[in-house]
């Protein structure tokens, strides 16, 4: 382990000042702004028929982007209006099913309400590294899953579920299934999710596993991945979970969304990846593989690893993601580039199931085995074999 752990060094260290502007709730300068849509009375549903898709740019994004900057700017007002005294309601624009429904593959979803935790700042920053990895990155709201038909009712029964975490943050991870179903399912990450080198899918149409309900971490909802039918099913699943059987099964005195997860896994009800295969302090630098190919690389900055890897507060999560990945960015310029021009080469380089790429595979099993203690046998020695064979763009030697 201490042979191949190429840590790449204490973040303290590192320039903190952010590389990127932030693109919350911007325009992309090759698109008109439109007006904002206008509150509807229409009923809404999640029929197949009143959800065909139009042109991303004219129907999806816009409305979205400039709801976002709508709500940042009310915000302003009001705590403007707040310090000065005055007092009134401001409510932001009715969504439209129309205008936020796509198949665009090539669109990255995060769910955020702000609970008063302090997360904006690492919303802005995801936007930003997805949006520099290529992604077209949207944040989704509880406007979006309130256009759930079964908002209400799921909404009302989330909210009694035991957990030891504020009400308010626990409710939005199980309404997040929702709002993704309404707008057409596709990838949904954690908000402290940051993306090296992970390319959108050719052709923006791909879904790993044949648009299956997947995890890419495991159980770990950091990247999750589905058709709306599927985000529809788990959500579903959810709602209509025995909590005391969950709780019972993951050895637990709370639920959430991932340990519900946890569940379905063990249960065969959804299917699990793994391309966040390790950390990024345990990543060789260059991080490329045997056949001197980068990485692909997506890391999920986690409360834990932020507070007991990396040593940080929790406020400091926007510098360290921003840390990160300058860093890998850097050091993946010793390897390879890894293009995919088609979806089954999409399939075979980026986001895989579990046996199609061999040496990420590897790394999973070093990275499991590093935190608890694994069986020698044939199979885990020639991963580690095929670990130790890694080499840079140029065949030299990553261990020596």
């Amino acid at each position: 382990t201490d042979h191949f752990r190429q840590n790449l060094g204490n973040t303290s260290g590192v320039d903190t000042t952010p590389k990127m502007t932030s693109f919350y709730g911007a325009v992309p300068a090759d698109q008109v702004a439109v007006d904002v849509p206008r509150p509807s009375s229409d009923a809404q549903s999640l029929t197949r028929d009143a959800k065909q898709s139009r042109g991303f740019v004219t129907d999806h994004f816009r409305p979205l982007a400039l709801l976002s900057l709508a709500s940042v700017v009310t915000a302003s007002v009001v705590a403007t209006a707040a310090a000065r005294g005055a007092t009134f309601s401001a409510r932001p624009p009715a969504l439209r099913l129309a205008d936020v429904h796509t198949n665009d593959r090539c669109v990255v979803y995060t769910y955020f309400e702000d609970q008063g935790m302090g997360h904006g700042g690492t919303v802005d920053v995801w936007k930003s590294i997805w949006s520099a990895a290529g992604w077209k990155p949207v944040v989704l709201l509880e406007q979006h899953a309130a256009l759930h038909p079964d908002y209400q009712d799921m909404k009302d029964r989330f909210s009694t579920y035991p957990t030891t975490n504020p009400l308010g943050y626990e409710t939005a991870c199980y309404l997040r299934y929702l709002a993704v179903a309404v707008v057409g399912g596709g990838y949904m990450t954690d908000y402290d999710t940051i993306n090296i080198n992970v390319p959108p899918p050719p052709g923006c149409e791909f879904l790993p596993n044949d648009g299956k309900l997947t995890t890419h971490d495991d159980y770990v909802p950091a990247m999750v991945s589905g058709t709306e039918e599927e985000f529809n099913r788990v959500a579903t699943m959810m709602f209509d979970a025995d909590v005391n059987d969950v709780m019972s099964s993951v050895g637990k005195t709370m639920v959430s969304d991932m340990y519900l997860l946890q569940y379905f896994r063990d249960r065969e009800m959804i299917d699990t990846a793994h391309s966040f295969y390790t950390s990024p302090n345990w990543i060789s630098d260059p991080p490329c593989d045997a056949n001197g190919d980068e990485l692909p690389m997506m890391f999920h900055l986690s409360s834990s690893l932020i507070d007991h890897t990396f040593g940080k507060q929790q406020s400091d999560k926007p510098e360290v993601m921003l840390e990160w990945f300058d860093k890998l960015r850097q050091t993946k310029e010793g390897c390879n580039k890894v293009v995919a021009n088609n979806q089954r080469e999409y399939s075979e380089r980026f986001l895989t199931m579990p046996g199609v790429n061999k040496f990420t595979d590897a790394l999973k099993m070093h990275w499991e085995c590093g935190h608890k203690k694994c069986e020698q046998n044939k199979e885990n020695e020639e991963m580690e074999a095929l670990i130790m064979s890694a080499k840079d763009k140029n065949g030299k030697a990553i261990f020596e």
